[in-house]
């Protein structure tokens, strides 16, 4: 069910679209009485968009120019300054301390360890958008260990796009089919020639060279179409294909994000589908404790995180934040209102809704 917000926001439309439409058919109409038809029935629309936008502004704090700008117009009020840099990470950025805290913790100490490879597991609901979540630690990857020197990390790239890309982790029927998957995916995205030699041989002698500091991957995984007996060794099997012991010392330091959407994954207790999802990632984990991490605590955001995140572009005034942030409220449906009006808390899938407008307007 549509919001109150959506609701008028759609009768503004379509009265908008109908006053251009009366507006042509004045400009060409030559008989006189059908020429004053038409001028009541332009004034009768204009005084009833006039009405929707004063319930607009009144109800939302805007000046409601056409329903598609309501909240652009908000977000080009903004005093953006030009030190907050929006990018790539102001997309998926909200927010996330203590998982953020966690990923950096194991990061360090794969670091210190010297291990070249690493392996973490990103476990939440789709609507806290676990693979965002690794998104933005490449982006921040990029900026705190590489100073920002694209040249120095390799990540797939979406069209046209810096954006990181997510891609399916390759699968088969079968361990085999699974394994040799994963062979043609690799030496794809690096152009070597046959998947079997190539991929065996640049994990013995480290050639051909990838002449980069770091390798970053993003693999996405529907937690419905889990096979534990499967994905339990073939995880293991790139682990260990992908070990200290079996690579070349010039092969890159590698991170591997897998991003499992675990449906409520944030609700407890867990339905026992959900749960054997998890027990079975975490037997992975226990297994391979010197090279993955887990970061499962991606829940709903207070909104006060995203004031901060507004503030945090430059804008100081709280009567602009606090309105911002009530628009995004108000432009909810009606089952999200309600459940926001219980936990005061947001999905992560409609703030980065709201951040990519506002990447969209800085950009222009």
């Amino acid at each position: 069910m549509a919001s109150v917000l959506e609701g008028l926001q759609k009768q503004l439309t379509i009265s908008t679209q109908r006053l251009n439409a009366l507006r042509e058919a004045y400009a060409i109409q030559s008989d006189p009485n059908l020429k004053f038809t038409l001028e009541q029935q332009i004034a009768q629309l204009e005084v009833e968009i006039l009405g929707v936008k004063k319930q607009i502004e009144a109800s939302y704090g805007i000046s409601a120019i056409n329903s598609s700008t309501l909240l652009e117009q908000k977000i080009r009020e903004l005093s953006v300054s030009v030190e907050s840099r929006i990018g790539e990470l102001f997309l998926v950025n909200v927010d996330r301390v203590p998982p953020r805290d966690r990923f950096w913790s194991a990061f360090d100490e794969h670091i210190e360890r010297r291990n070249p490879f690493q392996f973490h597991f990103v476990l939440a609901c789709p609507t806290q958008e676990p693979d965002s979540f690794a998104e933005r630690m490449v982006y921040e990857l990029v900026i705190e260990e590489l100073e920002e020197e694209m040249d120095a990390i390799n990540y797939v790239h979406r069209p046209d796009s810096r954006r990181v890309r997510l891609e399916n982790l390759p699968l088969g029927r079968n361990l085999r089919v699974a394994q040799r998957e994963f062979k043609k995916y690799f030496v794809n995205r690096f152009g070597m020639s046959d998947a079997e030699t190539a991929f065996e041989d640049y994990i013995r002698t480290g050639l051909p060279k990838l002449e980069y500091q770091y390798v970053a991957t993003v693999f996405q995984i529907n937690a419905n179409e889990w096979n534990a007996k499967l994905m339990e060794d073939y995880l293991q099997w790139i682990m260990d294909v992908f070990h200290v012991d079996n690579t070349h010392d010039e092969v890159p330091t590698f991170l591997f994000f897998f991003a499992v959407n675990l449906q409520d994954a944030h609700v407890n207790p867990l339905p026992a589908k959900q749960q054997k999802v998890v027990e079975s990632i975490q037997r992975i984990i226990n297994k391979n404790r010197d090279r993955t991490s887990l970061i499962n605590q991606l829940t709903p955001v207070s909104e006060d995180w995203v004031a901060d995140w507004i503030r945090n572009l430059g804008e100081q005034n709280e009567s602009k934040i606090q309105d911002l942030v009530k628009l995004i409220i108000a432009g909810l449906p009606e089952e999200k209102q309600s459940k926001y009006q219980q936990s005061k808390l947001l999905d992560m899938t409609d703030i980065e809704r709201f951040q990519e407008i506002v990447y969209k307007v800085a950009i222009e």
